[in-house]
């Protein structure tokens, strides 16, 4: 009789073992999920901005480039330096050095080719 109800608990130990293992590789996945969402929602909030202030910039006559940087830079200010949310510095520099490679003077394109 002993050695039936010890097999039962045992079975029953191992299957509580068995869960928590399965429960702990949930949370492991639901965090990963979590970080993977909000490094998604920082790269949109900068691509964001990085079009308001390029949309921001243009002006009759062209695009303003100091318009541009300072728009930027107000914004980079405002990006915590930690957490997935400092991923928006990344964004907003690349983002803002393509603009500007792409928005230079015809004569500096020529002059640096």
């Amino acid at each position: 009789m002993k050695n039936a109800v010890h097999a039962i608990e045992t079975t029953y130990i191992r299957q509580i073992q068995q869960q928590q293992i399965e429960l702990t590789l949930l949370k492991a996945e639901y965090d990963a999920v979590l970080r993977e969402r909000d490094l998604a929602r920082a790269r949109s909030e900068a691509t964001s901005t990085l079009i308001d202030a390029l949309v921001g910039s243009l002006r009759p006559y062209g695009f303003s480039r100091k318009r541009f940087l300072y728009a930027i830079r107000k914004v980079a200010r405002t990006v915590p330096d930690q957490g997935p949310a400092a991923l928006q510095h990344g964004v907003l520099f690349e983002g803002s050095n393509r603009i500007l490679a792409a928005t230079r003077r015809p004569a500096q394109r020529s002059a640096r080719s």
